[in-house]
């Protein structure tokens, strides 16, 4: 069963995490809400009280009342408003106290701390009030309004209302409490969250191990069902895109050890066989000189064999050196062809070339692209059948010359299109002799093309044969006048 404990743990805390913190900021910004109304209230409150004490007083003094009479207006107030006031002479000094808020004793301390710091703002004329927060969220600020009361401009005494932000503490209280049953419910969902996220992304990275552990002792028939088409989905298609090309190589490779033991132990084997039997007298000296022949012909294909390998060798070291010149591409291709015209005629192959008599010069290493025509001209006799056509021309397009090779008889199966210039690769999985070879040829082909950041491919259809294209930049293109020079 796969494991996801490790994973499972880390994402069930990053999402509770996130969770709890957006619960908690949401429980703070709404308290901050709450009391934040809650006070901007009882301030337009006690504010509205003491502009109609003020207007009391203004009136007191302007109508003439007497002062039972102004006393129990302010009472009157301070009963229906269930609050407190305050009457201060023009000393700030308190001379009527009038409390009908059951909660006053809680807050009274609180309430002259306010009316001491706030005294001189209040005798400069303005309406101001002070704040009290206390200590705790939970705790009802006490507030305090003040304002002057002046007589032909000057004042001779104030006022102050005081009142308690009452309601807020159980209302927050309420919000914790939900948010109490918010977070059980949220803790749920977070470890069943979790758990789906981990199960599905562990699931597959459990897979990739185990089949990276069956890859790595040889087995690359490993695969992994795509199951997913976000990020996990393409890592697991990679990764079976990177199993298919392992097994495609371990193939071409064992194919390889294969081709080339063959194509070392064969002609060995003969050889051997050859100099023991003229060494016994079993090969009579009018004999000898054919049976010489074939073990030169034989040594002379391992030459071959070695000198390709040594080729690759360098290749894959990065110690294969090009020397760019400037030369005619079609003077090339007609020496390369009559270096083949024996191995044409013998097999009656209809040649057909189609390039042009005036010079194509391009820029290249001449003993490098004489390699990859040899190649190409090499296979495409090899696998021509008997009476069959090859033909070669050339074209100009965009600044480059496409040089072409094509002939008629075995085609390459259309899955083995893109593997055909791997190293060790080879369509004839057997090993067959009549058509010698060891996969090495096209690869080093490839190389020397890249090198020349030129590009080669091949088509190869039934009905039509096979071709092989490949660019080669003009020289003008690269080197302007130097190649009229």
């Amino acid at each position: 069963m796969f494991r996801y404990k490790t994973l499972f743990s880390r994402i069930l805390a990053v999402c509770t995490g996130i969770f709890l913190i957006a619960i908690l900021l949401l429980n703070v910004i709404c308290a901050t809400r709450l009391r934040k109304n809650a006070v901007e209230e009882v301030v337009s409150r006690l504010s509205e009280g003491c502009s109609l004490i003020h207007r009391t007083f203004q009136e007191y003094y302007e109508t003439g009342n007497t002062d039972e009479q102004l006393f129990a207006y302010v009472k009157e107030m301070a009963e229906k408003r269930s609050g407190s006031i305050w009457i201060a002479d023009a000393y700030d000094k308190i001379v009527i106290e009038l409390n009908y808020d059951e909660d006053y004793g809680q807050y009274e301390n609180y309430a002259r701390q306010n009316q001491e710091r706030m005294a001189e703002k209040v005798d400069s004329g303005n309406m101001v009030y002070m704040l009290y927060e206390g200590d705790g969220l939970y705790y009802a600020p006490v507030v305090t309004v003040g304002c002057a009361i002046q007589k032909d401009g000057a004042n001779i005494g104030s006022v102050y209302m005081n009142g308690q932000v009452t309601g807020v503490d159980a209302v927050i209280s309420q919000i914790q409490q939900a948010s109490m049953a918010v977070i059980g419910i949220t803790l749920i969902l977070a470890v069943f969250f979790s758990f789906e996220v981990s199960r599905k992304i562990s699931k597959p990275l459990y897979d990739m191990n185990q089949a990276a552990n069956e890859l790595a002792k040889g087995n690359f028939d490993q695969r992994i069902e795509v199951t997913d088409r976000g990020e996990i989905g393409q890592l697991t298609e990679t990764f079976n895109m990177m199993a298919e090309a392992l097994k495609k190589y371990e193939d071409t490779r064992s194919s390889f050890v294969g081709n080339v033991s063959h194509e070392l132990k064969s002609p060995l084997t003969a050889i051997q066989g050859f100099i023991q039997g003229m060494l016994d007298g079993t090969i009579s000296q009018e004999e000898q000189k054919g049976y010489l022949e074939i073990v030169l012909s034989e040594a002379r294909r391992m030459n071959a064999l070695i000198v390709d390998l040594l080729d690759l060798v360098r290749i894959e070291s990065d110690q294969f050196p090009m020397d760019m010149t400037v030369w005619d591409i079609n003077e090339l291709i007609r020496r390369c062809i009559i270096n083949f015209i024996g191995k044409i005629e013998d097999k009656r192959i209809d040649l057909s070339v189609n390039i042009p008599e005036e010079k194509t010069e391009v820029r290249a290493d001449m003993d490098r692209i004489t390699q990859v025509i040899t190649n190409l001209l090499d296979n495409a006799v090899k696998f021509c059948e008997e009476g069959g056509t090859i033909k070669i021309w050339t074209y100009l397009s965009d600044g480059k010359v496409n040089i072409n090779i094509s002939n008629t008889g075995q085609i390459i199966p259309p899955e083995d299109l893109k593997y055909i210039f791997d190293r060790f690769f080879k369509v004839d999985k057997s090993h067959n002799r009549k058509i010698p070879g060891t996969g090495i040829g096209l690869s080093i082909v490839k190389e020397i093309i890249n090198r020349h950041d030129e590009k080669i491919w091949v088509n190869s259809q039934a009905g039509m044969g096979t071709v092989f294209t490949f660019t080669l930049s003009l020289a003008d293109e690269k080197d302007g006048k130097k190649s009229e020079k």
